[in-house]
C-alpha cells in the first residue's frame, strides 16, 4: 500500500515536471519570439548588426545553450570571461532542463495511458485546476514587480554575479532586452495554463 502510494505521488511529480520542462523548452525553441523584438525594437543598431546578422547570432547563442556536444560561443560580439562563464551556467541549466523532460516523458505518457485505460482521467481535473488557479496570481505579480523578479530569480539560480552585464564589455546584452525575458516568462505561464487545461479538458470528457 505504502509503495503503491509512492509510486502514485512519483508519477504525479513526473507529470507536473513533464509539463514545466515541456512548456520552457516550447518557449527557448519559438524563435519568431526574438525575431519580433528584433524587428519592432530595431535591436540589431543596438550592437552594429544588421537584423539578418543578429539572427544568426542568436541562433548560435541557442545551438551553444541547448546542445551538449557544442562547447564554444562562436559570437562575433565581443564577450568577457564573466559573460561567458554566464552562458555556461545558463547551458548548465538548459542541460539540466532537457534531462528533467527526457526522463519524465515516459513516465508522464505510462501514467496518463494507465489512467486513460481504467478511465480515471478525470483525476486530473482537480489538481490541475488548482495550479491553473494559482498561475495567473503567480503571473500577475511578476509582470507588476518584473525588475524585482528577475533580480531574485538570477540570485536563486546563480551563486555570482557573472549575469550582471557590462555592455562595454559583452554588447550582446543589448540584443538581449528585459521586455523579451518578460514575454519569454509570460508564453512560459500561457504554455502550461493550456496544457493543464487540456489536461482538464481531457479529464471531463471522461467523466
Amino acid at each position: 500500500m505504502i509503495k503503491e502510494r509512492f509510486l502514485l505521488l512519483f508519477a504525479w511529480i513526473c507529470l507536473f515536471l513533464f509539463l514545466i520542462s515541456l512548456s520552457i523548452n516550447l518557449t527557448i525553441s519559438f524563435i519568431p519570439l526574438y525575431k519580433f523584438f528584433v524587428i519592432h525594437d530595431s535591436l540589431a543598431k543596438n550592437v552594429g548588426l544588421t537584423s539578418n546578422q543578429l539572427m544568426k547570432e542568436y541562433y548560435h547563442l541557442l545551438a551553444f545553450l541547448n546542445f551538449p556536444w557544442v562547447n564554444k560561443l562562436n559570437l562575433s560580439l565581443d564577450m568577457s570571461y564573466n559573460g561567458l562563464h554566464h552562458f555556461w551556467d545558463v547551458k548548465r541549466l538548459f542541460l539540466i532542463n532537457h534531462i528533467v523532460f527526457f526522463s519524465t516523458l515516459p513516465v508522464s505518457v505510462l501514467f496518463l495511458r494507465k489512467m486513460r485505460r481504467k478511465k480515471q482521467l478525470w483525476h486530473l481535473i482537480l489538481p490541475f485546476k488548482m495550479v491553473m488557479a494559482a498561475l495567473p496570481v503567480v503571473l500577475l505579480m511578476m509582470v507588476l514587480q518584473f525588475n524585482t523578479f528577475f533580480v531574485d530569480f538570477h540570485r536563486i539560480l546563480f551563486r555570482n554575479e557573472d549575469w550582471l552585464f557590462d555592455p562595454n564589455l559583452d554588447p550582446i546584452i543589448n540584443a538581449l532586452p528585459d521586455t523579451f525575458f518578460m514575454a519569454c516568462f509570460i508564453m512560459f505561464f500561457l504554455l502550461l495554463e493550456i496544457f493543464l487545461g487540456l489536461g482538464i479538458v481531457c479529464g471531463r470528457k471522461n467523466l
